[in-house]
């Protein structure tokens, strides 16, 4: 429950607690044992530390770096987990729930693209996994960076095109 409430809704807060309890049952609790305990397991998954850094759990650090490539990396590795489809559920679904309620209304994706969101300052982001009209299942990563002010919604939309059009695909 704590997952879906993080992700669908993306409660920052939560998003924090969650990275002190994984450390309190590695260590003190301490932010420096949560990234001890992220770092083991994007290693695990494969991802470069060169393609994060985590400034805290909430994601509202601007301290905060991910690359796409870290991002399709780590969704990738979860696809492939035994409790995969079950992670799938707790991401925002297009055009139905949590922060994608109303993206993608109306399109090829709607209700076929479970992707986590992230705004901050000027940045937009939306990584996740798509249904392409073949049936295909692709994993995808899109970041808008240092944006001008006020763009924040072209980025969206611009984003929104491409993605529906890949779906559209043959």
């Amino acid at each position: 429950e704590n997952m879906m409430r993080i992700n669908k809704e993306s409660q920052n807060l939560h998003s924090e607690l969650m990275l002190r309890r994984v450390a309190r049952h590695a260590g003190s609790g301490s932010i420096a044992d949560g990234q001890a305990v992220m770092r083991k397991v994007l290693t695990g998954a494969g991802v470069s530390e060169a393609g994060y850094h985590f400034a805290d759990g909430s994601g509202m650090s601007s301290y905060n770096r991910l690359s796409p490539r870290a991002a399709v990396g780590l969704l990738g590795w979860i696809a492939r987990q035994p409790w995969g489809a079950a992670w799938r559920e707790t991401l925002p679904i297009a055009g139905r729930d949590g922060t994608l309620q109303n993206r993608f209304k109306g399109t090829i994706l709607e209700g076929k693209l479970f992707a986590k969101t992230g705004s901050l300052n000027a940045s937009r982001a939306l990584s996740g996994y798509l249904v392409t009209r073949s049936g295909a299942t692709l994993i995808f990563s899109a970041l808008a960076n240092d944006m001008p002010e006020d763009t924040g919604g072209g980025a969206k939309a611009a984003v929104g095109r491409a993605l529906v059009a890949i779906a559209e695909a043959p």
